[in-house]
């Protein structure tokens, strides 16, 4: 089980104090508590999220290199006309290459005037 350390004390004691030095164990008192907790973790849950994430995404050493293709989203394409009808689009476009695609849009001067 992972543990994590608390310091718990006045805010006040961290200001430069002269230090008293004294040989009796009975007269040194500590400036600070220190106070220790648990931190749950639940490592059972973890293993399976990457397990489950394995299947999920399969076994990257064994999928072929994907070949670059163009792009869907002509370099020309405004936003109406993109996302400004109900029509669904000729075919799905790439999450990355749509969020290229926003981010410029949502860049371009004028938009927020």
């Amino acid at each position: 089980m992972e543990q994590m350390e608390v310091k718990a004390g006045n805010s006040h004691l961290n200001e430069k104090q002269p230090m008293n030095c004294s040989t009796s164990s009975k007269e040194v008192k500590p400036a600070e508590k220190v106070v220790t907790t648990s931190v749950f973790v639940n490592h059972a849950a973890e293993i399976a999220w990457h397990q489950s994430r394995r299947k999920w995404i399969g076994d990257q050493s064994q999928q072929q290199p994907k070949m670059a293709k163009d792009p869907i989203i002509s370099w020309t394409t405004t936003y109406d006309e993109l996302l400004g009808n109900n029509r669904p689009f000729p075919e799905p476009i790439p999450l990355p290459e749509m969020v290229d695609f926003l981010v410029d849009i949502w860049q371009d001067p004028g938009l927020f005037d």
